[in-house]
């Protein structure tokens, strides 16, 4: 099987991570779920209260999340990402670049900012605005191959339509209309 990348694009809170987590269980295929939290929180401890370090650094930490991602995929593997694609610096053509040659099905991940907030504050783990700030920018760059909202869906019914979409064999065509919009990738 040639590798497979299911990007789950939303803000903080939107229910990415869970939706993956249900996608896996019903999964029969096996299949890699890279999660921005876990691989942010895999560098030492302290680094992200050192913003002069974080500033200059954060183009090649969020190239590097998703340089991993392409790996493994280009190894055979399918694999289920979820993010949240920032508009500075432009990380919708940064992944067109680092993903060219894979199928990628793109799926954005949507919620209302009230119900972010509201997850935001419940966690607690979470710097409060965050999903708010991500709300207003995080959709801006994409176009998508399917689009779920999670005020409406558990993660296993957003799970279930994501593996609806696999199973239709319906082709991902949101990366192919990005690069047309973009234009030639640059590396």
């Amino acid at each position: 099987m040639d590798g497979k990348i299911i990007f789950l694009n939303g803000a903080s809170s939107a229910g990415k991570s869970s939706i993956a987590r249900a996608l896996q269980a019903v999964m029969e295929e096996p299949c890699f779920h890279l999660c921005i939290d876990e691989y942010l929180a895999a560098y030492q401890d302290g680094l992200w209260e050192r913003e002069d370090i974080v500033r200059r650094t954060w183009p090649r930490i969020i190239r590097g999340f998703h340089a991993a991602g392409a790996a493994v995929a280009r190894a055979g593997n399918l694999v289920i990402m979820d993010d949240v694609l920032e508009s500075d610096p432009p990380w919708v053509e940064s992944v067109l670049s680092l993903f060219e040659g894979l199928e990628v099905i793109f799926v954005g991940i949507h919620c209302p900012v009230e119900e972010l907030e509201r997850r935001e504050r419940n966690r607690g783990n979470r710097k409060e605005g965050m999903a708010r700030k991500q709300f207003e920018e995080v959709h801006a760059q994409a176009i998508y191959d399917l689009e779920l909202d999670t005020s409406s869906l558990s993660p296993e019914e957003g799970a279930a339509e994501i593996l609806s979409f696999l199973q239709s064999k319906e082709p991902a065509t949101a990366f192919k209309e990005l690069r047309e919009m973009v234009g030639p990738s640059e590396g």
